[in-house]
């Protein structure tokens, strides 16, 4: 059996600003060639031959590792997270020293519950879960995507909230720029004119994507699943290209001219 990664989690009173950090460049490299899992990295700048030596994992990225067993969480104390976003040398030193007797590990379940709302919950959606319904979508959309075969990184320096690529980012293009919105949210006009301006800037193709319930079609089989692996059986997730927005948005637009007629 694969031994996991072992991660520290740096928590907060904010769900959403919880991440973890992963040390050791070779756990680092382990992380992005074998599971296609990038972070960012924190303290001197790795080159395209070497992998960092220290690794900040968001939300997302915790959640897929604990969910497919790659991942072993240990957590720091309040001490060691503070310590966490020093830059003072001897800070982190004391850090290093004591972090053996602070840490106490977690089990995937027991992260989960705390930092995703218990994702394996069969209950109605956002259920006793501390994150925001938007973050909550964004962790889901980000697995399936992981799932596809991508490597998805963050994608705010384009306005977006991932970039997928099918190869090494640091030697492939992104494939497309995916944002998340809410299943039943509606497309602004605006929004869909600013993306459409991203999209033709960067040359990459522009995917919204919103997670579906399915629970009130599901019946009674919910059971039978519970040993599938898939943590959110109740959900799938839709994409819609920038192109099929538009010509939503055109289509209202000529309704609304007709109905004034």
């Amino acid at each position: 059996m694969t031994t996991p990664i072992i991660a520290t989690v740096i928590t907060s009173s904010e769900a959403d600003a919880t991440y973890a950090l992963v040390e050791g460049r070779q756990d680092i490299a382990r992380l992005q060639q074998e599971y296609r899992i990038y972070g960012s990295s924190e303290g001197p700048i790795a080159t395209a031959r070497s992998a960092p030596t220290r690794l900040r994992l968001a939300l997302e990225e915790v959640a897929v590792g604990l969910t497919k067993g790659f991942l072993r969480l240990e957590v720091a104390t309040n001490a060691l997270s503070n310590n966490a976003n020093s830059t003072s040398t001897s800070s982190e030193s004391s850090s290093v020293a004591t972090s053996d007797k602070t840490r106490q590990e977690l089990s995937p379940v027991d992260i989960i519950q705390e930092i995703t709302g218990d994702l394996n919950r069969r209950g109605p959606r956002g259920s006793k879960s501390r994150l925001a319904p938007r973050r909550r979508d964004r962790v889901r959309v980000f697995r399936d995507l992981w799932e596809r075969g991508y490597v998805v990184t963050a994608g705010s320096k384009f306005g977006a909230d991932f970039l997928i690529y099918k190869d090494d980012p640091k030697r492939a293009h992104a494939e497309a720029l995916i944002v998340v919105k809410a299943y039943e949210e509606e497309f602004a006009r605006v929004d869909v004119v600013s993306f459409c301006r991203v999209a033709k800037m960067v040359r990459k193709q522009f995917l919204f994507a919103s997670v579906r319930s399915n629970g009130d079609s599901g019946g009674d089989d919910g059971d039978k699943d519970e040993d599938r692996d898939s943590d959110v059986a109740v959900d799938s997730v839709v994409y819609v290209s920038l192109t099929h927005a538009v010509l939503v948005s055109r289509h209202q637009e000529r309704s609304e001219e007709g109905a004034m007629w």
